[in-house]
């Protein structure tokens, strides 16, 4: 580059860094409100559309990354689990709530996330074994947590296959109205 061309060169640079705003760095309540602006965007069009869940869900994440202490970490790092979750992304979802798990041990939401964690791997994954633990895990932590009777439930349920479920179900529904009859 010539002597010429510098001064010429760093105007450029300069009114270009003007123009983009130069490196603003947001706020946590700039982010919120983008995030807020996104939820919106993805929760209230009639059709799913994954590339803006997808977006989302890495939005959730790089706030949860950059601010690891933050409260609203685990809250955003719950939001993502549950659009991994209607990706059909089971094994992200899980990743997810291991992360709550691990890094929020304290969270006044950790029964919803370990209950859900064992869900999804029953549901998801249909690993009985390991469901049975992640449900038993929700009881022991939390005997009187209404997840914990919800937990003792699916653990009765674990041994039916989906049409003995559905039989057994079905059975208890006639069984009732014959009782009111």
């Amino acid at each position: 580059m010539t002597k010429a061309m510098k001064p010429a060169f760093l105007i450029l640079i300069v009114a270009m860094m003007v123009a983009c705003g130069g490196e603003k760095t947001e706020t946590p309540t700039d982010v919120s409100a983008r995030i807020q602006s996104m939820e919106d965007s993805v929760f209230q069009s009639l059709s799913f559309d994954k590339r803006k869940a997808q977006a989302l869900l890495d939005v959730y994440k790089a706030y949860a990354n950059a601010n690891p202490r933050d409260t609203m970490s685990a809250e955003y790092l719950f939001r993502a689990a549950n659009v991994a979750k209607s990706m059909h992304e089971g094994q992200q979802c899980i990743d997810l709530y291991d992360r709550i798990i691990a890094d929020f041990p304290s969270w006044r939401r950790l029964p919803d996330v370990l209950y859900l964690k064992a869900f999804t791997i029953d549901s998801e994954f249909d690993r009985k074994g390991e469901a049975k633990t992640a449900y038993l895990e929700v009881i022991s932590r939390y005997p009187d947590h209404a997840f914990a009777k919800d937990a003792r439930a699916m653990i009765e349920n674990l041994e039916y296959t989906d049409e003995e479920l559905i039989r057994r179900f079905q059975q208890m529904n006639a069984d009732s109205a014959q009782a009111v009859q």
